[in-house]
């Protein structure tokens, strides 16, 4: 009798728990791919800032490059971030699933199926938060940030992600 009302206690308390947004910080200049947001789509001069973050363990002063587990994956989304049909998206829903907004990039770019779009984007350099949203969608070990108008991503700002299993 004891362990049933004990399990529903732990089921109320932890119902009840506050649930924060999900948040993704704007990184110190090291980490981050620019200081100004790079326009989409990519030009060769943006899409070789950006791999040469990525190559280097997304550490923008880093001297030595690091080994990229993810390294197709990029090269796919650097691909499909060149291509104008790709940027696309679809501002009408209300969801987190971030192939539900851009369709078209996530199937030219398989590393951001199933993962989920966040529009809480905190960049303190900004006296206000930046209208429309920033989408950030990340992957194992970086953030990709868009900004939007008009129905299409029209910047990119790539970070190291603050979850990331290794440092």
């Amino acid at each position: 009798m004891r362990c049933p009302l004990l399990l529903l206690a732990l089921g109320f308390a932890t119902g009840c728990a506050v649930r924060y947004p999900a948040v993704v910080p704007m990184r110190e200049q090291q980490f981050r791919s620019h200081d100004q947001a790079v326009g989409l789509p990519l030009d060769p001069e943006g899409r070789e800032q950006v791999a040469s973050f990525l190559e280097h363990g997304g550490n923008r002063f880093g001297r030595n490059a690091a080994p990229d587990p993810q390294a197709a994956g990029h090269k796919q989304v650097l691909d499909a971030l060149a291509a104008a049909g790709n940027l696309q998206i679809r501002a009408d829903l209300a969801t987190s699933d971030f192939c539900a907004i851009a369709a078209a990039l996530c199937q030219a770019a398989p590393l951001f199926r199933k993962r989920i779009a966040v529009t809480q984007v905190i960049d303190a350099r900004n006296r206000a938060p930046d209208v429309p949203d920033p989408i950030a969608v990340c992957d194992d070990a970086y953030c990709w940030i868009f900004r939007q108008s008009n129905n299409l991503l029209t910047h990119l700002v790539v970070v190291r992600s603050v979850r990331r299993l290794q440092p």
